[in-house]
């Protein structure tokens, strides 16, 4: 009789210790999910103000652009007219005033040129920022759904699968032709982010 009653105290010692552990591993687990949110919280902030930014800088770059193509069309009206006042002969005051509107009208071309590749420098910018607010977004959502227990394993896997692939649709570099190589690096590495949350989910069963 004594040795069962050792054994039943044994027993619940030793499920005690192990549900002591268990709590310990939980919470460390917890601990670090909270601390990825934060710092996954706090980059999807930085890049949202990045976005902003940028898209700021692109807008003020095509204004730039937009003035420059202005002054280029009126320097070159001007060197038009100064060329046809030389073109009837007049005065060398006249054809003075033409060498100006060309040099005008040159400088008016080469800072269009420049004030269009701010523009589209700019404009790439926005979008990788754009893009990197969205990996940001589904990295969030991933770990939100790590951190809920009240979804078991199987319902975890098959929400961040969901996260992944409504991700995905947008940065699958076959749907922007003309830019894979920008939407190919942040594709790869949202994999990455997907495999790593099922090896997650999987290992904390």
């Amino acid at each position: 009789m004594s040795n069962n009653v050792e054994m039943v105290n044994a027993w619940l010692y030793n499920n005690a210790l192990n549900a002591e552990q268990r709590a310990r591993n939980e919470a460390v687990r917890r601990s670090r999910a909270e601390a990825a949110e934060a710092r996954a919280k706090k980059k999807e902030k930085n890049a949202r103000e990045a976005a902003k930014n940028a898209r700021a800088a692109a807008k003020s770059a095509n204004n730039q652009a937009r003035r420059a193509a202005v002054e280029r069309s009126a320097a070159e009206a001007a060197a038009a007219r100064a060329a046809r006042a030389a073109s009837r002969g007049e005065t060398s005051s006249r054809r003075n005033k033409t060498n100006a509107a060309n040099r005008a009208a040159k400088k008016a071309a080469e800072n269009a040129k420049k004030a269009q590749a701010n523009a589209k420098k700019a404009a790439a910018n926005a979008k990788k920022a754009q893009l990197n607010v969205l990996i940001e977004n589904a990295r969030t959502q991933l770990l939100n759904v790590i951190k809920n227990n009240k979804m078991n394993k199987n319902a975890k896997k098959k929400k961040g699968t969901s996260i992944f692939r409504k991700a995905a649709l947008k940065l699958h570099p076959n749907h922007h032709r003309g830019e894979e190589d920008l939407y190919e690096e942040r594709f790869k590495y949202l994999g990455s982010l997907h495999d790593e949350f099922q090896k997650f989910i999987n290992k904390s069963g």
